[in-house]
């Protein structure tokens, strides 16, 4: 069988410098009162990101000497020189001081960004935000200066007064960022219950927006997902993370990014958590998998009838299968599917069992028979799974999800993998 190798290229705003080359896995917080072992234990754990977020003078130095020891790459913030979350430090007044930062962190090479701004949302938040990505593009271009918007359940922009999405494109086309980043932690909010899970849960509306806007300003995705239990939820188990990735990814998020890391993968004290080995496992598979999914490029997102019926916002957040190119009747109950495809025209679905405590075995109707490659999550090669089908017959296990590439089962086989270069865009 022929074996292709397809170029990918480096991914960013048009309007930016920088440029993400490969898949993201990274956490907002790693502060523990052994700050070395937690960081050791993050980086084995398989996180190529560590984030810095709110870290004190002490903190941000040490990590950075740590990180580039550790040869891990790591999102600098020095929260008592730089930065703000939400009003917090708008008191700084006009800051320039990206120079003496930049200067001090070239030496180095792991320093991957500057965390600028937390959740701004007010006006003149977005603003000093903008300046200041500006400061660190001007002074540092290589480098990312990154922000994250806030959420929908904040105090003022939300779905339910009809103003979220507004601000959110608000967010994008003032500080108009390298990467659209946005946060979302669902279990266990208000509302939340156990026998509904995600179902009413308007983290689809925010990913939903996210995509659209991602698309319309072209800006790479990142995702962050709830992997502590925040909110002290009785039940809070591993397969509910698992869900929360795999639907970033089905949604064409090019980083997965932690919230947050102590009391689940690292202790307070830096040694390895109840959730180590699990995070550790599906680090592996995104890793083999990101080749491929920094590649893809989201079309369709599709979700089961019983997602969010009855709220209107959610209309036009998600797409009807009657528009798929390859799904030929709705999906199964607490199924998703997302259709992706390369720029070489290139077919794959994603496939996401949302119930994270059942087990399903599912059969989906397609419009013609087509040969299927899965994409292996062990080696990230693909392999023929079915050289012609009419269906797509899997078995998830819950809160889990499987990358397919779909190909019409007339034309001749053939395997592919992605090289990255950088030599045109």
């Amino acid at each position: 069988m022929e074996h292709r190798i397809l170029n990918r290229y480096p991914l960013g705003n048009p309007r930016r410098v920088w440029r993400q080359d490969n898949f993201i896995l990274s956490t907002f917080r790693a502060h523990t009162t052994a700050l070395r072992e937690g960081l050791t234990n993050c980086a084995e754990c398989g996180f190529n990101l560590l984030e810095m977020g709110w870290a004190s003078h002490e903190a941000a130095e040490e990590s950075l000497r740590i990180c580039e020891e550790l040869q891990v790459d790591i999102l600098f913030q020095d929260f008592s020189r730089f930065g703000g979350m939400q009003e917090w430090h708008l008191d700084r007044g006009p800051w320039n001081g990206a120079k003496a930062v930049t200067d001090h962190t070239r030496p180095y090479r792991h320093c991957y960004g500057y965390y600028i701004w937390d959740e701004p949302y007010k006006d003149d938040q977005l603003a000093e935000a903008r300046r200041v990505v500006d400061l660190f593009q001007k002074e540092d271009p290589a480098r990312l200066p990154f922000t994250v918007a806030i959420p929908s359940y904040n105090d003022i922009y939300t779905w339910q007064n009809g103003q979220f999405a507004d601000y959110l494109e608000r967010y994008v086309t003032v500080i108009d960022p390298p990467i659209l980043s946005l946060d979302y932690y669902p279990i266990g909010l208000p509302g939340y219950t156990d026998e509904h899970q995600l179902d009413d849960s308007l983290v689809w509306c925010d990913l939903g927006v996210m995509r659209l806007l991602g698309r319309k300003y072209q800006m790479p995705l990142w995702f962050y997902y709830l992997g502590m239990n925040l909110y002290k939820y009785p039940h809070f188990e591993f397969p509910m993370v698992r869900e929360q990735m795999y639907a970033a990814a089905m949604y064409g998020c090019k980083a997965l990014q932690h919230f947050t890391v102590v009391d689940t993968v690292i202790t307070d004290d830096g040694q390895r958590g109840p959730f180590f080995e699990q995070q550790k496992a599906i680090h592996r598979e995104f890793k083999k998998l990101g080749n491929t999914l920094m590649a893809l490029e989201n079309r369709y997102v599709f979700h089961s009838p019983d997602l969010l019926p009855d709220v209107p916002f959610f209309k036009g957040l998600a797409d009807d299968i009657a528009e798929s190119d390859i799904f030929a009747a709705a999906l199964p109950t607490r199924l998703s599917a997302g259709e992706l495809c390369d720029a070489y025209g290139n077919a794959y679905v994603m496939v996401l069992n949302r119930d994270f405590t059942v087990e399903q075995t599912v059969s989906l109707p397609l419009k013609k028979a087509y040969r299927l490659y899965e994409v292996s999550r062990e080696t990230g090669r693909q392999s023929v799974l079915c050289d012609s089908t009419e269906s797509i017959s899997l078995t998830l296990a819950p809160g889990d999800a499987v990358l397919l590439r779909v190909q019409d089962a007339k034309d001749e086989p053939f395997t592919l993998e992605y090289r990255l270069t950088k030599d045109e865009e």
